[in-house]
């Protein structure tokens, strides 16, 4: 019984840092692109 639980919780780790990590690089690219417009629309 305990190793299912582990395993629950091991996927819910897995999957909130994956959803963290996504949602903090749109972030960055975010803040990125609006610090530096002029560097994108020069080309």
């Amino acid at each position: 019984m305990e190793s299912g639980i582990l395993m629950i919780l091991l996927v819910i780790i897995i999957l909130s840092r994956f959803i963290l990590w996504s949602c903090l690089s749109s972030y960055i690219d975010y803040k990125l692109s609006k610090r530096f417009p002029d560097e994108i629309k020069k080309d």
